[in-house]
């Protein structure tokens, strides 16, 4: 989501639910008696707040956000409500509740809260992940937002309820500790003792992407990190973290330290796993604080193996760009993490939608040297969203050779990278690229200054040397041309090229 258009929506949601409440352009005030409703959550289950949890003696936290809200996202990434859940929701200690609300009856649907992209206002991303508690869809039969019920202004709004009292207090992206704390001044909230969750992630040679871990060899020793994060009410000063493979114990770590709260614990890692695709695999706390842990559903990761689909050294790179592709750009890389093929940042619209590269596929054939090899794949964005906003079939990026595609993925809100280790694999072998495999190359390269051009389409090209002076232009050339840069001095070039569905860098050496 990018800032102009947050304000400008931001600003209509302003609007709209002053519109609602008629002038009032306040939230409930501290100590006001909590609406009732009851309402159906996006699983088809059904919430009533008084007969459900008030008069069971459970506090609520309620949190109205919009799907295209940066700030609500933000909150939401934080986990901060799912850490409060945990702790003292159903999956903990059962003494509250926790909501999540789209408020946005006007610009957003259901698909939105799946961070699919709606006709109206784009969404931040799929809010479902990292959600245990219930997601409602508020609609204008609800009405929960209006004036009438939460007087909800501006997102995100968020609200304590006190099962004692059954008033209303301000909230807004308050930590896990803070709603506690908020709570606690009206009900104490116990909790349970030796309750955590283990969850897998990404290092810096082991990706963790879709609930899998990529290898390119069958038997690859991976390092397999986790985060440990602490929902009880005791400190955890001991954990064994175990990895299983079809019920075995093929790996251990203990951890020792002094873990509070809702923190999480450094990175706990089971070193060297041996690790083959098609067999299951578990990572698990065998114990918090030498007793099994309060909730085995949350200290139990099942993850997959996939091992790298094989290329030969001809490939061909398709790049589906989404709304904004000026601030998109990808990379692949060798096992030497030399960059060996990139794209982007592409042709946009300023800080707005659009632009000649949005929503279009830009193809580039490689041919990639050497033997045998493992590749990495680096998507990039340089506004922090990730690639999640396209409006053609989002594929991100896609890469085939004769083989077929050996690696596809659509990546989503990732934040400003996303580095995936064991993408793809290469034989070593080159093939006889025909001309949908082959799209574009210049050669011979280094040269003494002629330049031949081997292409599907006509394409413009500009030559820059290293100060980034544009040195030479030349337009429509189509394939078999040349171009004839002699009269520049002995050195390196860079030469962007641009076609319909081809864009490109590339390196010219003038020997």
């Amino acid at each position: 989501m990018k800032k102009n258009l947050l304000t400008a929506l931001f600003a209509f949601a302003f609007i709209t639910a002053s519109a609602q409440v008629q002038g009032d352009n306040n939230s409930l005030a501290d100590g006001s008696n909590a609406p009732d409703f009851t309402a159906v959550d996006i699983n088809g289950n059904t919430h009533s707040l008084y007969a459900d949890y008030l008069d069971q003696g459970k506090s609520v936290v309620i949190d109205f956000s919009a799907t295209w809200c940066g700030p609500c996202w933000n909150y939401h990434q934080t986990h901060a409500m799912a850490d409060f859940y945990e702790a003292y929701g159903p999956d903990g200690s059962d003494e509250a509740m926790v909501f999540f609300i789209e408020g946005d009856i006007v610009n957003t649907n259901l698909e939105n809260i799946y961070g699919e992209q709606g006709p109206i206002a784009p969404s931040q991303g799929n809010w479902t992940i990292g959600s245990p508690y219930p997601i409602i869809e508020d609609t204008e039969e609800l009405n929960l937002g209006a004036a009438s019920n939460y007087d909800v202004d501006y997102f995100p709004t968020m609200y304590t309820i006190c099962a004692n009292t059954k008033t209303t207090m301000k909230a807004d992206q308050k930590t896990a500790a803070q709603l506690r704390t908020a709570i606690n001044e009206c009900q104490t909230l116990v909790g349970v003792p030796n309750h955590g969750q283990l969850s897998i992630v990404s290092t810096a040679t082991t990706t963790f992407v879709d609930n899998a871990i990529r290898i390119c060899a069958d038997g690859e020793m991976k390092n397999i990190a986790t985060k440990l994060k602490n929902f009880g009410n005791n400190n955890i000063t001991s954990a064994t973290v175990v990895v299983k493979e079809n019920g075995t114990v093929v790996g251990t770590k203990e951890y020792t330290g002094n873990l509070a709260q809702f923190a999480n614990a450094p990175t706990v890692t089971v070193e060297g796993v041996a690790l083959h695709e098609g067999l299951t695999y578990t990572i698990e706390v065998a114990d918090i604080n030498g007793e099994v842990p309060f909730n085995t559903d949350l200290t139990v990761a099942e993850f997959e193996v996939v091992e790298a689909d094989e290329s030969n050294n001809n490939i061909l790179v398709e790049c589906y760009t989404d709304s904004y592709p000026a601030e998109i750009s990808w990379e692949i890389k060798n096992s030497a993490g030399t960059v060996v093929a990139y794209g982007g940042n592409y042709q946009g619209n300023g800080g707005n939608s659009g632009g000649a590269d949005a929503n279009t596929v830009k193809s580039y054939g490689y041919e990639l040297e050497g033997d045998m090899d493992c590749y990495t794949v680096v998507f990039k964005d340089s506004y922090g969203d990730g690639w999640s906003l396209g409006t053609q079939e989002f594929i991100g990026l896609k890469i085939t050779s004769t083989q077929g595609v050996v690696y596809e993925y659509a990546p989503g809100n990732f934040g400003t990278s996303l580095t995936v280790k064991s993408a793809f694999k290469t034989t070593g072998v080159l093939s006889t690229p025909d001309v949908a495999t082959k799209k574009f190359a210049i050669y011979p390269n280094p040269s003494t200054g002629i330049f031949n051009f081997t292409t599907s389409e006509a394409v413009d090209v500009t030559v820059i040397d290293l100060t980034g002076k544009v040195v030479y232009t030349a337009q429509g050339l189509n394939d078999g041309a040349s171009i004839n840069l002699g009269n520049l001095q002995k050195g390196i070039y860079i030469a962007h090229v641009k076609g319909a569905t081809t864009q490109t860098n590339e390196k010219l050496v003038i020997e």
